[in-house]
């Protein structure tokens, strides 16, 4: 081989290897947010579960394993707008009334993680429970969304490629799935859907529907929809690195396992329901392996918040603990409203079978992806993501001693460390609260939040109202 030619092969298989490491330098990304389950209905977080979750703590023996991670909010329109934007549903008033407008919760202006991953050559999907609204027809007494039109503002807008899923939850009207734009059919019947009360008792809730559709087929729809899409993501040749945002509708009300599941857990349909969503978590993971896309996939199982207060109540009444030692449930800001399951697995980059103390938010998650991919955010895109704080060198090390910048501020906390100020009642507006109201814990003595310490510690508990109600003055309201 002459020297020109032998130059040429060198500087050929130099490019070939820059490509290959700058392709596996982007890795397939997969997000699996469960909806409405507590911190205590994992085996791997709650060694009193009566709830089997073999998958989940499998993915946390191959993982890290993150014992204090929480959800943006404690429920699930300001979570999921938290997680998606960086931004906290504080700071601009997200909360679940505001789809009562009629209106998009992202703004056009507001950047999602989809949205960034897609600038950096992503293909971004998305299948399951959306709750950020679409843009509706005002025209009459109330917004409604007109079906006979293309569906604007939601996913699609906010920087998917792809959609597959529902509006809401499965028991809110109307009840039909959606493909990118358009509903899959017309939601032109009147329905039924059975839902639990606190005491165990049923109440049927009317919706419209599309002719066929039934909420216990969405969970096996949509994990259908995501085998097929990682199986078609590891047959293609030149696929673009994946970004799929699998958002379950369970375990949510109405608890509708499938057939395969109704009973197994022997605690009725609630347990049933997670036990189901466990087995997805399952098939996404061994897809990933049957395929070898998980070497070069980071895998992430978290859920939105804390678990339903009439879940809580059945399930006690059974003798498990949806929320642990928390105190607490969805809506709530002691602790079991946010404090939520967050596992991160990636062979061969984040050490298995690892835990880590570390605190982190929803919000976060937008500045660790865009640490990962080497994007500046705020050079990128100002103005967003205005709460989110990078915790990718926890990932590559658990034991790495990492605080979160700045303090974490819910509707009704604010917490600093390991210190919390929180609200005794629940908090509608937050410039019109008294300190007073509020009392002191410090979580890494006390995770239950039983024992107040206002009263003995009076100048931390002044400092976090004043930070707290200093915040609450500059917010912007959407």
């Amino acid at each position: 081989m002459n020297k020109k030619l032998s130059f040429a092969v060198i500087l050929f298989l130099w490019a070939a290897t820059a490509a290959v490491a700058t392709h596996l330098s982007k890795p397939n990304i997969i997000i699996i947010l469960a909806d409405d389950m507590g911190y205590g209905d994992c085996g791997v977080y709650n060694s009193e579960s009566k709830i089997k979750t073999p998958h989940i703590d499998q993915l946390a023996e191959e993982g890290l394993l993150f014992t204090d991670a929480h959800a943006a909010a404690s429920t699930c329109t300001p979570s999921r707008y938290g997680l998606l934007t960086g931004t906290n549903p504080v700071r601009t008033g997200v909360l679940n009334t505001l789809l009562e407008r009629g209106d998009p919760i992202i703004g056009e202006g507001e950047k999602t993680i989809a949205a960034m991953l897609k600038d950096q050559g992503y293909v971004a999907r998305m299948i399951g429970k959306w709750h950020l609204g679409f843009e509706a027809d005002k025209s009459g007494k109330r917004p409604a969304l007109d079906f006979s039109k293309s569906l604007m503002g939601g996913p699609l807008d906010h920087g998917f490629d792809s959609f597959y899923g529902i509006n809401s939850s499965l028991s809110s009207s109307p009840m039909c799935f959606t493909r990118d734009r358009s509903v899959v059919a017309l939601p032109t019947e009147k329905g039924t859907i059975k839902k639990y009360n606190a005491d165990g008792t049923m109440s049927d809730v009317k919706v419209m529907k599309s002719p066929g559709c039934r909420p216990e087929d969405a969970s096996p729809l949509f994990c259908l929809e995501a085998l097929k899409i990682i199986r078609e993501q590891a047959a293609s040749s030149d696929a673009k690195p994946l970004f799929l945002y699998y958002a379950s509708p369970a375990p949510h009300q109405p608890w509708v396992p499938s057939a395969a599941f109704r009973g197994k857990s022997g605690l009725g349909d609630y347990a049933d329901y997670v036990m189901q969503l466990d087995d997805v978590v399952g098939q996404i993971n061994k897809a990933l392996k049957q395929t070898g896309l998980d070497k070069n996939t980071l895998l992430i199982f978290t859920t939105d918040n804390g678990t339903g207060p009439k879940a809580v109540k059945v399930m006690a009444r059974r003798g498990h603990a949806s929320s642990a030692t928390l105190r607490g449930a969805k809506a709530d800001s002691w602790e079991g409203g946010h404090r939520i399951p967050f596992i991160a697995k990636w062979p061969g980059r984040i050490v298995r079978n690892q835990t880590t103390t570390a605190v982190i938010n929803f919000t976060d998650i937008f500045a660790t992806f865009a640490e990962l991919l080497q994007v500046d955010p705020e050079k990128s895109y100002p103005g967003s993501a205005a709460d989110s704080h990078s915790f990718l060198p926890v990932l590559w090390s658990s034991s790495l001693n990492y605080k979160r910048p700045g303090m974490m501020f819910g509707r009704g906390f604010v917490r600093d460390g390991d210190w919390k100020l929180v609200s005794k009642s629940r908090v509608r507006r937050m410039d019109v609260v008294k300190q007073s109201q509020f009392e002191l814990f410090q979580l890494s003595e006390d995770l239950s939040e039983m024992h107040d310490l206002s009263k003995s510690n009076p100048e931390r508990a002044q400092r976090l109202f004043q930070a707290f109600s200093k915040y609450a003055e500059s917010r912007e309201l959407k």
